[in-house]
């Protein structure tokens, strides 16, 4: 076989070269995936496979129209669970460290085709894995519990990504990837997919090592939430006890209209979302919160001004306004911890900023690697480089670190890709590629990264100039004392 077509344990696939002579196979299935069923093994192929386009991504709706639900064929399929790899264009006999990225988009939408990983292959000389995983009601929705049906397992989506997981280790070898040396990633959904795979039953040691971007354990549901939002599915979707052919056999829209519904009804929740199960992951949040996590080394982190990318989106899924978030945090944690949380926020634009910013994702991912780092190798940055019109907001680093071109791509980052705000990305790029491949940040000639410890709290923090501060926003973060709030459905 010649250097694009590689034999898989499903059968063989051929890929092509795309820039700079980076190798890629796209949309390589690594499961099937049978409507609310676990993700099983592909039945494979003995004809070589046309791996040079991306898969169908997961049918998807996010938001409260039905008429945005994207499930039409041939770009989306509920055959979905695919995987894209990119390779160096030369890396001689070294099998090489392997990066799996894990797409965010609120476990409602998005797919791995949209992350390009030729850049950090490329610079990084490790193989780079983007993955598909089954989203909104057809993936984080507790029907197996709200309606008695023992063969609908829990956390659907997140059985996807192990199900990932194990193909890369049983298949990456032969693309030229070292299955002992991967690295899981992801942002917002993705990184807490990440946090929740730390904690998950049979997903260690599938990884080595973990980068998180803007997300953790706490902003999933409780088993409660979950299961009362999936009898309100039932409700919409006229489910009795035990209806599971009906809900296999029933058209797809009428699925994402009572998603919609749900949407509609739940302001600053998820209309679907990863739940504590007690099975797959642990049984509530303080459960998640005491439960050794994965003995890996950690990158993570957030941006300052997480909460601004919400202020602009209409029917935003997290709370915006300080009345809001007060109202959460005095629900979660009663009204003598936010007292003390909220006093640290001055009642003013930038004040209340922070705060939503914080109550969404700084504190949850901060919190999560302040657990970490008393066990593990730890190290914590914040995003500070600012866009023009929405400041250092939730998703500004992927327009750095991730290939976008065109002028809605310069849009996203704030300018076109040179200069200082290259240079940022292409730092960001290699702090996370060492890491891939040595388990640290640190480089060997290059600005300093000191480990995040919880005595230290030196946090490395990304702008136009990168510098490192020792315990940054130290009030809020005593403040906040290591509390977080479980999500709202």
């Amino acid at each position: 076989m010649d250097a694009l077509t590689v034999e898989t344990g499903s059968g063989p696939v051929r890929g092509s070269v795309a820039c700079a002579g980076v190798r890629k196979w796209m949309g390589i299935p690594f499961a099937r995936a049978p409507r609310f069923a676990a993700p099983e093994p592909h039945p494979g192929w003995s004809d070589v496979r046309d791996a040079t386009r991306a898969g169908p991504q997961c049918p998807q709706m996010f938001g409260s129209k039905a008429k945005r639900a994207r499930m039409a064929e041939p770009d989306f399929s509920e055959e979905c669970l695919s995987l894209n790899i990119y390779a160096p264009a030369t890396q001689g006999d070294e099998k090489l460290p392997v990066y799996v990225w894990i797409h965010g988009g609120a476990f409602l939408a998005g797919g791995g085709a949209a992350y390009d990983g030729s850049l950090m292959a490329q610079t990084g000389h490790c193989l780079v894995v983007t993955i598909n995983y089954r989203l909104g009601v057809l993936g984080f929705v507790d029907f197996g519990d709200a309606l008695g049906l023992p063969d609908i397992p829990s956390n659907l989506g997140l059985g996807d990504q192990i199900a990932a997981l194990r193909w890369v280790r049983d298949n990456i070898a032969a693309f030229g990837g070292d299955p002992e040396k991967v690295t899981i990633g992801g942002q917002s959904a993705g990184s807490m997919s990440v946090s929740l795979l730390m904690l998950a039953q049979g997903a260690w040691p599938l990884f080595r090592g973990a980068i998180m971007q803007s997300g953790a354990v706490s902003l999933i549901h409780s088993r409660e939430t979950a299961q009362r939002i999936a009898r309100r599915y039932a409700e919409l979707l006229d489910l009795n006890q035990g209806d599971l052919e009906k809900l296999r056999t029933m058209p797809l829209r009428r699925l994402f209209e009572a998603q919609g519904t749900v949407d509609a009804e739940t302001p600053g929740g998820i209309p679907a979302a990863p739940w504590y199960d007690g099975d797959l992951l642990p049984e509530s949040l303080a459960a998640a919160q005491a439960a050794p996590t994965a003995p890996v080394p950690l990158i993570a982190g957030a941006a300052r001004e997480e909460s601004r990318l919400f202020e602009l989106m209409p029917g935003s899924i997290l709370p915006t306004r300080r009345a809001e978030v007060a109202e959460r945090l005095t629900g979660g944690l009663g009204e003598a911890a936010a007292g003390e949380i909220l006093a640290a926020y001055p009642d003013n634009k930038a004040g209340n900023r922070a705060l939503a910013s914080d109550f969404s994702f700084g504190m949850p991912t901060r919190n999560f690697a302040e657990r970490h780092a008393a066990h593990q190798p730890t190290w914590f940055y914040r995003f500070d480089y600012s866009h023009p019109i929405a400041g250092a907001t939730h998703g500004l680093d992927l327009t750095l670190t991730w290939p976008m071109k065109g002028l809605r791509a310069a849009l996203a980052r704030g300018g076109p890709m040179k200069g200082k705000r290259a240079a940022l990305g292409g730092r960001m790029i290699d702090h996370y590629a060492h890491f891939v491949r040595d388990l640290t940040p640190v480089l060997p000639r290059g600005a300093e990264w000191p480990q995040y410890r919880p005595n230290e709290r030196k946090v490395k923090i990304f702008a136009l100039a990168d510098r490192v501060e020792t315990d940054p926003d130290a009030e809020r973060v005593a403040a906040w004392a290591g509390r977080d709030v479980g999500s709202r459905g």
